[in-house]
This record gives structure tokens, C-alpha cells and sequence, in this order.
């Protein structure tokens, strides 16, 4: 009997997912890294920032990407009011030289990216005033792509996200 307990609850443990925001705004990319709160799925946006000039080498995006997932943590202290979620934006912030959310977000186009096991997904977003949502139909899925391949796709993205979002 513990012998299928112990089998049961090896193929009910899935991997924790790994999470990062890549957003598009004058001319920089901005790698955030996602982090999840008593072991939920990744959530707040505090960082570590990654900041990277648009004609950085799709290789240096990828390894950027790559870094930040896996600097994602699940034990991440949840914010408990608006001056903690405050300090969880500030290091985005103080990267892109803006002095709050909306005046970043009016001008960037962004996407998330996440990883479990080798899985990688690109979730496009759409800007909507000074918040960003899922684009229904153009999700990636990618099987172990390498940093250039990664860097690719997510620059392509966010390049047609910046035209249609008026940011370019």
C-alpha cells in the first residue's frame, strides 16, 4: 500500500511553472521576473529586471528570458497593501525612468512567457488603457527552444504588439 501512495503522489507532482513579463517600451525590452506567493502559480511582477536596447542580439534576449525564469521563486511574500505592491514595481520603475504604473504602461507592449520542464509558452497581451490581457489565437507553444530561437519569437511579438498598440 505505501508503495502506491508513494507512486501516486510522484505522478501527481507536476513542476512548478517559472514566469517573466516581456515588455517593449521606447526602444528597450524590459525582463521582469514573476514570482509565485505560498507555492501558487507566479503572479507578482518584482523582479529581478532585466533591461535590454531593442538591437540587442536575439541570443542576449533569450539568455535574458532564460535567466528570469529561472530566477522565478513560489515562497514569494504576497503584498499586503499599496505600499508593498509599491516596492513590487519599484525596480521596473526605476529600469524604465517612470514614476508610476500607468505612465509605463501607456507606452509599452508586453507578453508573458512560461516554463514548465522544457514547455515553453508565449501569452501575447494587448494593451487596454494602463492594464494588459491575453490575446486569444496567438499563443506559442515551443518545445526547448534555444536563446536565439526564444529571443526571435519574442522580439517579432512585441514588434507587431508596438504597431498595433500604437507604441512603436
Amino acid at each position: 500500500m505505501k508503495l502506491v501512495a508513494r507512486l501516486a503522489g510522484f505522478l501527481n507532482k507536476r513542476q512548478a511553472m517559472r514566469s517573466v513579463d516581456v515588455s517593449l517600451r521606447s526602444g528597450t525590452y524590459f525582463v521582469v521576473t514573476i514570482h509565485g506567493s505560498k507555492g501558487s502559480e507566479p503572479c507578482i511582477a518584482a523582479g529581478p529586471v532585466e533591461a535590454l536596447a531593442l538591437d540587442v542580439p536575439h541570443q542576449d534576449l533569450g539568455d535574458a528570458i532564460f535567466r528570469g525564469l529561472k530566477a522565478t521563486r513560489h515562497d514569494y511574500p504576497y503584498p499586503a497593501n499599496q505600499q508593498e505592491w509599491s516596492q513590487v514595481i519599484a525596480p521596473l520603475l526605476s529600469a524604465a525612468g517612470c514614476k508610476s504604473w500607468g505612465t509605463y504602461a501607456k507606452r509599452a507592449s508586453s507578453l508573458r512567457v512560461d516554463q514548465t520542464a522544457e514547455q515553453i509558452r508565449v501569452l501575447p497581451c494587448i494593451r487596454e488603457k494602463t492594464s494588459f490581457a491575453p490575446v486569444a489565437g496567438r499563443e506559442l507553444e515551443l518545445k526547448a527552444p534555444s536563446a536565439p530561437e526564444l529571443g526571435e519569437i519574442i522580439a517579432k511579438e512585441l514588434a507587431f504588439a508596438a504597431q498595433r498598440d500604437g507604441a512603436a
